[in-house]
C-alpha cells in the first residue's frame, strides 16, 4: 500500500480533506466520536481564472492562492490534509480469481495485461481483497493505479501552498464511502452513484460496500454552460443565473433546460452503459442512481433521468450524516474526511 501516505496518529482526530476540482476547491473537515461523524468545518471557493485543461494544472500560481485563501477564510491553521487522485487520472478496477489463486500474482498479471512493459513501472499499483463476493468461490479484488509523475506533481502543489499531504485516496472510493457513511443500509443491493462534475461525470456501481465498476466521463457542468452560451448568445454570468432558474434576457429555465437536456441524454446513455456493463459481469440488477456534484442541484434533472433510464433517481445528501442537507458538491470531499492517519478499514 505504498502510494497512499500513511503517518500513524489516534483515528478520533480527522484532519481537513480538501477536495481539488476543475472549477473549485471544496473542503470538510468532520469530528470522530467512536463510531459517529459530526461536520466540524466545511467551504467551498471558486478559482477566479481556469486552473485546469483536463487533468492538467495550466495555472499552478491561481490553484496554490486559491487554497491559502479557502484556508485563511475557514480559519484553518491545520496544515496537514487529506487529498484525492481524480478517476481522470486513475486505474480502478474489481477482478474475481477462484479462492485458491494468490491475489498478488493474480494482480500483477492481470495488470501487465492491460499495461506495456513500458509503462509498468511508472505507475503504483495498490490493491485491496474485498471482504465480499459477488460469486461464492470465488475473492474479489479492488485494484487501484496512478501514474508516479501525477501523483508527485500533485504533492509538489500541496506542499507549495503549505500543505502536507497525510492521506491520499482515489476519487471512487471517497465518493462510494461518503454515499455508505449516509446509507449504511445500502450493502445489500447495488447502486449506481453519479458525479456530474465541471469537467468530468464521473459513474460508479457500488455493491457490499465497495465499487465495482468506474467510468469516466468527459462531459459536465461546463459543457451544458457551452451549449447554453452558443444557443441564447449569453455571458457565463448569465448561464449560472439561469441554470439558478431565473429568466435571463427572456430566456426563461424551461427554455434552458430544452438545451440541457441534450447534453444530459448523453450523460445517461454512458450511465446505462456502465450499469449494463456490471450486469453482464456480476448478473446483478441496480435499481437507483443517486446525483452528485453541481449540476445535481439542477431543476428537473432528477425526473428527466429517471424517465430516460427508467430507475429511481435521487439526489444524494454527503454531509447528510451530520444533518446538512443539499451541498451535492461535496460527495469528494465528504468521503474524505472520514479518512485519518494509518487509516486501513476506509482504505479501496
Amino acid at each position: 500500500m505504498g502510494w497512499l501516505v500513511k503517518f500513524f496518529k489516534g483515528s478520533d482526530y480527522l484532519v481537513p480533506a480538501l477536495d481539488v476540482g476543475t472549477s473549485s476547491l471544496k473542503l470538510v473537515q468532520s469530528e470522530r466520536k467512536g463510531n459517529k461523524y459530526r461536520v466540524k468545518i466545511f467551504g467551498k471557493k471558486e478559482y477566479r481564472e481556469q486552473v485546469f485543461a483536463g487533468v492538467e494544472v495550466i495555472d499552478e500560481f491561481e490553484l496554490v492562492d486559491t487554497i491559502k485563501e479557502l484556508y485563511k477564510e475557514l480559519s484553518i491553521k491545520d496544515k496537514e490534509v487529506i487529498i484525492h487522485i481524480p478517476l481522470s487520472a486513475c486505474f480502478y478496477s474489481v477482478i474475481s480469481i477462484p479462492s485458491s489463486k494468490n491475489p498478488e500474482e493474480a494482480v500483477i498479471d492481470y495488470m501487465k495485461s492491460i499495461i506495456n512493459p513500458e509503462e509498468f513501472s511508472l505507475v503504483n499499483i495498490d490493491y485491496k481483497i474485498l471482504p465480499v463476493s459477488v460469486e461464492k468461490g470465488n475473492v474479489d479484488i479492488a485494484i487501484a493505479a496512478i501514474r508516479k509523475d501525477f501523483l508527485e506533481s500533485r504533492i509538489k502543489i500541496l506542499q507549495e501552498a503549505g500543505l502536507t499531504p497525510v492521506v491520499i485516496d482515489i476519487e471512487p472510493a471517497a465518493i462510494n464511502n461518503q454515499f455508505y457513511l449516509n446509507n449504511p443500509e445500502k450493502t445489500v443491493s447495488p447502486v449506481c452513484l453519479v458525479d456530474i462534475g465541471a469537467s468530468f461525470t464521473k459513474v460508479l456501481v457500488s455493491f457490499g460496500g465497495y465499487p465495482y465498476i468506474t467510468r469516466n466521463v468527459e462531459i459536465g457542468g461546463q459543457a451544458i454552460n457551452e451549449q447554453l452560451q452558443r444557443e441564447f448568445m449569453l455571458s457565463s454570468q448569465d448561464v449560472e443565473l439561469l441554470k439558478r432558474g431565473e429568466t435571463v434576457k427572456d430566456v426563461t429555465y424551461d427554455d434552458a433546460f430544452s438545451v440541457i437536456k441534450k447534453v444530459l441524454r448523453k450523460i445517461a446513455t454512458e450511465i446505462m452503459w456502465t450499469i449494463d456493463n456490471f450486469k453482464d459481469r456480476f448478473n446483478l440488477e441496480v435499481e437507483s442512481i443517486y446525483l452528485y456534484g453541481g449540476s445535481a442541484k439542477l431543476k428537473g434533472i432528477v425526473d428527466f433521468l429517471g424517465e430516460l433510464s427508467g430507475l429511481e433517481v435521487s439526489r444524494g445528501n454527503p454531509l447528510g450524516f451530520s444533518g446538512i442537507f443539499g451541498n451535492e458538491e461535496f460527495d469528494v470531499a465528504s468521503g474524505l474526511s472520514i479518512r485519518y492517519k494509518g487509516d486501513e478499514n476506509a482504505k479501496v
